[in-house]
């Protein structure tokens, strides 16, 4: 199946990541925008409240100056007071009262303001205070309260008209507003842009992985085409693609190797069958037939068990069993079973060493009689089999089995443990190449290793090493 096939089948996530980074984009542009408009506003705002409270404070002080005349000149007062009548950007209007709280002087259209008890109270600290309040014709007045330094003391109370400041914030805040919206607008255009844009390499990385065939496992990506975040995936990527090849490569000679295995003993099968059919026979000879058939089924079973055995230990599927064994135990008895067959090859076997280690009983005798076998078949007359334990300083048992025999070439080491294989020296005599793959799988399962070294004419060394518990 195809990935476009699967890509069909499953419903994409309605969030692409075009769609989330815009958003993302958006939501912190509206966060950052709103910010400034709101610092800016509150500046604004703060500026001229400051200008306007220090304006009627300079104001305060001069009617102050004229009150601490004795006895007060209402004449300058009234000019004073008149003179916030003519201000172009709206006036301002004053009242003076005496310590009864009756009207001294006040400045010409005062009575349109709030009548003297509306004004903020003085509450002694500080010596002025302030509100802001809205008329009923609509205009808005900046009202405070201050007290004379004279004595008997005064009241003064002044409002400045702060209509047109008020305007001027509304219109601020509607341009602020809409310069809010257009931002938002270009904003979203921007981010959607730059998204697909950002994105480009992941689009060609897509369309990279969909032209992959089983045929193509080599097409790998260049990292160096793509930016830093996506170095590590097209990396990755063709690491991946490392391993399927070589699992595909594999597996097709896994399947050819299995089909010569198997097409041997039934080609055999069907040969001595035909034979014996060819023409009457005896009972005698029927039986030497039956028999001969009989080791190719053993063989044909022998490989379907093993095969069997692989996949389960591939899979995991196998459960272990670990307890504490002592390995010097464990390699007489593995000598022990074969003594009979390496007396027949005249070869000695021999034990060392003493150690524990942790390990699938059933799965232990198999990895060593494997490896004693595999080692009796390719070592000449007279020759020893040196099987050994020892533990290691980190904790970890080490087995070895060194054969004396013919040894392999270097060029063979790294395909031992593989299906099938087998070099074209007298080790491929017999046996069907599945043994060391055998002890490689049981090795993976205990989470240990399993290595060779060899050298032509003198030898080959296998070393299992069972990590500590």
């Amino acid at each position: 199946m195809s990935l476009k096939n699967v890509n069909s089948d499953i419903s994409p996530n309605p969030w692409s990541i075009t769609t989330r980074l815009t958003a993302l984009y958006i939501g912190s542009a509206t966060l950052i925008l709103l910010l400034i408009g709101f610092y800016l506003h509150q500046s604004l705002a703060n500026t001229l409240a400051q200008d306007n409270k220090q304006f009627l404070l300079k104001e305060i002080q001069l009617l102050r100056s004229v009150l601490q005349e004795q006895p007060p000149n209402l004449e300058r007062l009234a000019d004073e007071q008149s003179e916030g009548l003519d201000l172009p950007t709206g006036g301002y209007y004053s009242r003076i009262l005496d310590k009864s709280g009756h009207s001294l002087i006040e400045t010409p259209g005062m009575d349109a303001l709030p009548v003297a008890g509306q004004f903020p109270v003085l509450s002694g600290k500080p010596e002025t205070t302030e509100i802001v309040q809205e008329l009923a014709d609509g205009r808005t007045f900046l009202l405070m309260t201050a007290s004379s330094k004279t004595s008997p003391q005064h009241t003064i109370q002044i409002g400045l008209d702060i209509s047109h400041e008020t305007e001027l914030l509304a219109a601020y805040r509607s341009n602020l507003c809409w310069s809010l919206l257009l931002g938002l607008l270009f904003s979203s255009i921007a981010a959607v842009l730059v998204a697909r844009q950002g994105l480009n390499p992941l689009t060609e990385m897509t369309r990279h992985i969909e032209g992959i065939t089983a045929t193509q496992l080599h097409a790998q990506l260049d990292p160096a085409r793509y930016p830093k975040e996506l170095f590590a995936l097209a990396f990755a990527f063709n690491a991946m693609l490392s391993r399927l090849s070589k699992s595909f490569d594999q597996l097709t000679q896994f399947s050819a190797d299995l089909a010569h295995e198997l097409r041997t003993p039934i080609n055999i099968l069907m040969g001595e069958s035909e034979v014996a059919l060819s023409r009457p026979r005896s009972a005698d000879e029927y039986q030497q037939i039956l028999e001969s058939n009989l080791e190719e089924y053993g063989r044909l079973s022998q490989i379907i068990e093993t095969l069997l055995f692989l996949a389960r230990a591939e899979n995991t599927e196998i459960a272990l069993h670990k307890i504490r064994l002592d390995g010097r135990a464990e390699l007489e008895a593995a000598c022990s079973y074969l003594e009979a067959l390496a007396e027949e090859h005249n070869v000695r076997l021999i034990c060392q060493g003493q150690g524990f280690l942790n390990a699938d009983a059933q799965l232990l005798k198999r990895v060593l009689s494997n490896l004693l076998l595999n080692a009796i078949q390719h070592t000449p007359a007279g020759g020893e089999i040196c099987s050994s334990i020892q533990t290691a300083d980190d904790g970890s048992a080490l087995i070895t089995v060194k054969d004396r025999g013919c040894g392999i070439s270097a060029e063979h080491l790294p395909n031992l443990f593989d299906r099938f294989y087998r070099v074209t020296s007298a080790r491929s005599e017999e046996g069907t190449g599945l043994g060391l793959a055998i002890v490689k799988s049981i090795m993976d399962l205990h989470g240990g290793t399993a290595s060779m070294t060899s050298e032509p004419d003198h030898g080959t060394l296998v070393t299992l090493r069972f990590t500590a518990e």
